[in-house]
């Protein structure tokens, strides 16, 4: 293998495909990037922990197709401290060798044999075709509304991924860490006839989100055991489509749509911003993991109170409709909920102090993050 290139491409498709190495990689040789010349002037650079996998490639002049195992972090690192311009990467079973300005480097290669084909690349298409085209900035602003609400903890599998429920006209996306929801609806173009339900990692959809940015249509396919996410790059000289394959989180999602009441008795609308700001100001004298408490009426007060730090209670104007009422709530997680609401109001549902309120934006149908209150002794 023998090709030379711009130091940015390279070094763009190595960060892009080196997120899905895995610092618990299970086998050494996971811990490599796979670079690839092709006949015809194209690179690819490509990395999985066979759970996720990322590809992409850039435009280069190739002397001698081939095929190499590189240490991902040595390579990423040497690529970044590159002098800008002209690099010449040359590669075999053994080592790679690079050549920048007056700097040439060799790098041990890693067991060719020993590197698993690509999960996007064994997969084939099941019978059903489940095909659609997204708009690349609809998703993005989707997945970062949802994502947030994924559980981080390992022991209950299903809530660390985002369920991926499409249709001909829909998707679907809703996840859940059983203190919080957050349900978007966006619509699709050319899905499936009959609606397909997947579990898809928040790591997986976290980095799509992160690559879609510029980009205009992302097309997926949902394969037997694995979706795939082709983004167009074609904003960025050099660069081409990237893909995302993912395999999926085995198991049943909680049945989100029943904890969706349908009415609310009492309806607070309130500034975005303003609610933001007081929720970060007062919330820093919440500590210990001790909440916030919103008492609901003509005005919205949020105070909150730690034995041995301190208190703070601010007032804002609120128009609201329904009894007055106290309530209260993990102040990041009511952070999150209005931050990733769309729109300069934000709209309260609630039921009583005990059960879960609904934030939303005003005129917003799309989007919905259900939160569970803090029960106040």
């Amino acid at each position: 293998m023998k090709f030379r290139c711009e130091r940015d491409d390279i070094l763009g498709a190595v960060q892009f495909a080196s997120r899905a190495i895995s610092t618990r990689a299970t086998l050494p040789v996971l811990a490599g990037l796979r670079i690839e010349a092709l006949e015809g002037g194209q690179v690819r650079v490509a990395a999985t922990d066979l759970e996720l996998t990322m590809e992409t490639a850039f435009q280069a002049a190739v002397d001698e197709p081939g095929r190499t195992i590189v240490p991902g972090r040595l390579f990423g690192e040497m690529t970044r401290s590159l002098v800008a311009g002209q690099v010449s990467v040359a590669g075999n079973e053994a080592e790679v060798e690079i050549g920048s300005g007056r700097g040439q480097f060799r790098v041990k290669a890693l067991a060719p044999d020993d590197y698993p084909s690509l999960p996007i690349e064994d997969q084939a298409p099941d019978s059903t075709g489940l095909e659609s085209d997204i708009d690349a900035d609809t998703l993005a602003v989707a997945l970062s509304q949802v994502v947030r609400s994924a559980s981080g903890d390992e022991s209950r599998q299903i809530l660390t991924g985002v369920l991926w429920e499409l249709s001909e006209n829909s998707l679907t996306l809703a996840a859940t860490d059983s203190y919080r929801l957050g349900v978007r609806d966006l619509e699709v173009s050319s899905g499936p006839s009959e609606t397909r339900q997947v579990v898809l990692p928040a790591r997986t959809l976290g980095e799509l989100e992160r690559a879609l940015n510029g980009s205009g249509k992302v097309k997926t396919v949902v394969k037997d055991n694995l979706v795939s996410f082709t983004i167009s790059n074609g904003t960025e000289p050099g660069m081409s489509d990237a893909v995302i394959g993912s395999r999926f989180i085995e198991g049943e999602f909680p049945k989100y749509r029943q904890l969706l009441p349908d009415t609310y008795p009492n309806t607070l609308t309130v500034e975005k911003d303003a609610l933001l700001d007081v929720t970060k100001r007062v919330g820093l004298l919440a500590q210990n993991n001790l909440p916030l408490k919103l008492r609901l009426g003509n005005e919205l007060e949020i105070s909150a109170h730690t034995p041995d730090v301190g208190e703070g209670q601010e007032v804002l104007d609120a128009s609201y409709e329904g009894e007055p009422l106290v309530i209260a709530f993990n102040p990041q997680f009511l952070y999150d909920g209005v931050s990733a609401v769309q729109g300069d109001s934000v709209v309260m549902l609630v039921g009583d102090g005990l059960k879960p309120a609904i934030i939303k934006g005003q005129g917003d149908e799309s989007f919905t993050y259900l939160l569970m209150p803090v029960r106040l002794s």
